[in-house]
């Protein structure tokens, strides 16, 4: 009798953990309801300009494959574009998301990028871009991964990726963007790269050209 209860005990344990984690991953996921905000978050990214402060848009936007945006959930929720620097010519490569924070965060350049031709120079380094946002009078510090992918064949050439996470505010590069960003439903994911020749760093010219009218698209994540 004693065993039947503690079975029986055990069972409604595991029940109710099984249905707890359910519940929380479909919150942190937006699995059964768009998350309030989301909608208007996605809209307004899309109206990004296509052009920005010396920068102008090369070509359309792109599409990501369906893999990477089912896995993400961000089906009307990300931009693909190229904006070209209107006086080097130097391009740069730029992926910006919103969507459940559970899947975005933890995604990094350095789990899809590489393999034969792309090999990872060193380990990811902070960078901090300060620049002033049009609603605040003084900068704004904005950390993001400073990641670089070395060419097997012409060494001198490189591929520099920067990403980082925002909640609408500032761009914040953290070690553990799950637990940083655990309590909020969804946010922003940025990615920009470009190839780089020499000491030239594109990218971080482009965020400090570009992120106060980047920041003017983005909203409150909740």
């Amino acid at each position: 009798m004693l065993k039947s209860s503690q079975l029986i005990i055990g069972i409604v344990v595991v029940i109710v953990i099984t249905f707890v984690m359910t519940v929380y991953s479909g919150m942190q996921t937006g699995r059964w309801a768009l998350f309030k905000g989301l909608a208007e978050a996605q809209t307004a990214l899309q109206d990004l300009p296509k052009e920005m402060n010396g920068w102008e848009a090369v070509g359309d936007d792109q599409q990501l494959d369906n893999e990477t945006v089912t896995m993400l959930q961000i089906q009307n929720g990300y931009l693909v574009r190229s904006y070209r620097n209107t006086q080097t010519q130097s391009v740069v490569h730029l992926v910006l998301m919103v969507g459940p924070t559970g899947r975005v965060v933890v995604h990094t350049p350095e789990i899809c990028f590489g393999g034969k031709d792309y090999q990872k120079e060193d380990n990811r380094v902070s960078v901090k871009i300060p620049v002033i946002l049009h609603d605040k009078p003084d900068e704004s510090d904005n950390t993001f991964w400073k990641v670089d992918f070395i060419n097997r064949g012409l060494k001198r050439d490189k591929i520099s990726f920067y990403y980082s996470i925002s909640l609408g505010d500032s761009w914040i590069a953290t070690e553990n963007p799950r637990s940083a960003f655990q309590f909020y439903r969804y946010a922003y994911k940025i990615q920009i790269q470009s190839l780089s020749v020499g000491e030239e760093d594109n990218v971080k010219t482009f965020l400090q050209d570009c992120l106060p009218t980047i920041h003017e698209f983005l909203r409150p994540c909740n």
